[in-house]
């Protein structure tokens, strides 16, 4: 008996590996990704295809991310990760879907900063997978125009825009140091203005390098329905 129970409690943990980055559409805020960018190593394909299965499994979201085309992560992993969810059916949705679509299995892939340039060369192979992708911004005041015309371009097929603050700081250290009503009026909300006014009201927060607290959750989440954060500071 002992040994069916261990057997049974162990295929369970397998069965939910990568439970951690999907999003069961329960309504839960604060939303946790895994990290895909392949310039340090080979990125963790074993833990993402678990956590895909188990979208596919539960009809929930696995929620990935990355940066910079041709800096962060090459062209061919995006792609991979795309025939990855193709082959298990799942949907390609936005963090803004999260907020109004119907619930079903998919994966959400983001792409982080301030790279217009460099996200517009994973246009033609985005559009080849149908996939629809969530861009997070930060540092938009530093964007040139022809930046901004670039993303406005990127929204035409259909993406997403979130905020992903203002300057692209370690959160937690800013609140430490001034205090967290300062980090709201000093990165958080004007990133929600500056995107609002662009024509894309925010839904989801992306904090930099996944620094946050509760604190810092509860503030936000009084003013989006979502806020994301990675593996290392997941609270799940």
């Amino acid at each position: 008996m002992k040994r069916a129970a261990l057997a049974l409690a162990l295929a369970a943990c397998t069965s939910d590996r990568g439970a951690e980055i999907t999003y069961p559409w329960d309504g839960r805020g604060v939303l946790c990704s895994a990290s895909i960018d392949d310039y340090q190593g080979e990125p963790p394909w074993d833990f993402v295809e678990a956590s895909l299965d188990y979208a596919r499994r539960t009809g929930s979201v696995t929620m990935i991310h990355t940066h910079v085309p041709g800096a962060s992560v090459t062209l061919a992993t995006v792609a991979h990760l795309l025939e990855l969810a193709e082959a298990r059916e799942l949907d390609f949705v936005t963090f803004r879907d999260f907020t109004s679509a119907t619930p079903r299995g998919g994966l959400a892939l983001a792409f982080d900063d301030n790279a217009p340039d460099a996200w517009l060369t994973a246009r033609d192979l985005l559009a080849t997978h149908g996939a629809r992708v969530t861009f997070f911004v930060s540092r938009w005041s530093l964007l040139t125009d022809a930046e901004r015309d670039e993303i406005r371009l990127l929204a035409s097929d259909g993406h997403d825009l979130e905020p992903h603050s203002v300057h692209h700081l370690h959160g937690v250290d800013y609140v430490d140091q001034y205090g967290l009503d300062a980090y709201m009026t000093d990165e958080v909300l004007p990133s929600f203005e500056v995107m609002a006014a662009e024509g894309y009201p925010p839904t989801t927060y992306a904090y930099p390098f996944g620094d946050h607290d509760d604190a810092m959750d509860a503030a936000i989440l009084a003013k989006v329905a979502h806020v994301r954060t990675t593996l290392g500071p997941c609270p799940y």
